[in-house]
């Protein structure tokens, strides 16, 4: 048994699963760090307000990003394993031309609207500049993405956390070496740094093609790629729309109809939920690329043995977590933000209760893209969506808003899982 444990961690996958665990927790330390930081250093009213903004930034980016962190982890080991193997450069120009062509429209719609955009963004009207740095934060996180994704579907797994690892680690420092603390300051500096870190990684993938000896503009193929990535990533960008405004919009609907300090009480929930949940996002980084080179070599069952044994391993690991989580509430809280936040300990304990069914969707949810051509997850991320606004609209208090959470976290789940059982048979 041990040998063969052995075997398997040795092994290509098993060195990318290791390698990706360790630096996936390395980020989520700096997660907590982040927050750590900024709930002692900031006012109640302007942690509620970076809040809002760091969700509404998310939900941006990934619409700009339009679907392509899903595509081209997809594409590129079909493009490359196929029969005949394709080139990837074309793809990838006509991912980035699709990115920038989404980027521009969601920016030009936020300026002809920017009344109200300044109200959903940023939780206030009457600061312009502010949501203009928002928009260009947004933007830069959905080319480090585009990044990110390209790691991801060559199979470099030490690039990929590592330039994540990075990003994370340089957004740090401002937070501590600023003398005065402010929503503005925080969002610029995370704009000029993460730019700067973008640019290098674009900058070093493009020099390294220059130096191979059969580098040269594609064209040719240009047209088709393109064709493919709108047809796979347009119903995908609805996906990643519905799942950061599933964090997003509770913050930004509170923050509407009752203020920053209890946006703030909220958050707190939400942000022990989304620390936690990148543990189990790790292996659906791998999953992609690995099941669609499974796809590619006709080898479905063994993808689907895999998958079944991460699943028992995510719920044993969930629980262990949401019980860790739920006993300790109050001590965290206190570790992890500030003695204020303490009131909170009640409304936490209902929303990490979402840590288990939000697992089981991470689980699933690379599996069934790879699988799948037809959009399940955006079909699932709408329906959740739709059931929180309808849940969150019929609500009045801080707690109703928890379990309102919690309920739409579990149908979340819930429909992925029956989701994959249904597409891995027409696999």
């Amino acid at each position: 048994m041990l040998t063969m444990i052995k075997k398997k961690l040795n092994s290509g996958m098993g060195k990318d699963v290791i390698w990706t665990f360790s630096l996936q927790i390395t980020i989520m330390l700096c997660s907590f760090a982040i927050t750590k930081l900024l709930a002692s250093r900031l006012s109640i009213d302007d942690f509620g307000q970076y809040n809002v903004i760091k969700r509404s930034v998310q939900v941006l980016s990934f619409v700009m990003l339009a679907g392509v962190g899903i595509a081209l982890p997809r594409y590129i080991p079909l493009y490359r394993k196929g029969t005949p193997p394709r080139r990837i450069a074309p793809l990838l120009s006509a991912s980035l031309i699709y990115i920038i062509g989404v980027s521009l429209m969601v920016i030009l719609g936020c300026m002809i609207f920017s009344t109200q955009m300044q109200d959903v963004v940023i939780g206030q009207s009457g600061n312009l500049s502010l949501l203009l740095i928002a928009l260009a934060y947004a933007f830069t996180l959905a080319m480090a993405q585009y990044a990110y994704a390209y790691y991801r579907g060559i199979g470099n797994f030490k690039w990929y956390n590592g330039a994540q690892l990075a990003v994370q680690l340089a957004i740090v420092l401002p937070l501590v070496l600023l003398p005065v603390l402010t929503v503005k300051g925080v969002f610029v500096s995370w704009l000029v740094i993460t730019a700067l870190l973008v640019a290098f990684y674009l900058g070093r993938e493009l020099y390294q093609y220059s130096q191979t000896s059969n580098f040269k503009l594609q064209t040719t193929n240009f047209r088709e790629s393109l064709h493919e990535i709108i047809k796979y990533s347009s119903g995908r960008l609805l996906a990643d729309f519905f799942l950061f405004s599933l964090s997003a919009f509770p913050l930004i609907y509170i923050s509407n109809s009752q203020g920053l300090q209890p946006t703030a009480y909220y958050s707190v929930g939400i942000t022990f939920v989304t620390m936690v949940t990148p543990v189990f996002s790790f292996m659906g980084i791998i999953l992609l690329p690995y099941v669609s080179e499974r796809i590619a070599k006709g080898e479905m069952q063994t993808a689907n043995r895999f998958v079944n044994r991460l699943a028992m391993l995510y719920v044993a690991a969930s629980l262990l977590l949401t019980a860790a989580l739920y006993f300790f509430t109050a001590f965290l809280t206190c570790l992890l933000f500030a003695s204020d936040y303490v009131v909170t300990v009640d409304l936490t304990r209902i929303m990490i209760l979402a840590i288990l069914p939000q697992a089981i969707y991470l689980l699933y949810r690379n599996p069934i893209d790879a699988v799948a051509v037809i959009p399940y997850n955006t079909i699932i991320l709408g329906i959740c969506l739709a059931v929180m606004v309808v849940s969150f609209s019929l609500s009045t208090t801080l707690t109703q808003f928890a379990w309102a959470y919690f309920i739409v976290s579990l149908l979340q789940g819930i429909l992925s899982l029956l989701t994959w059982q249904i597409v891995k048979r027409k696999a």
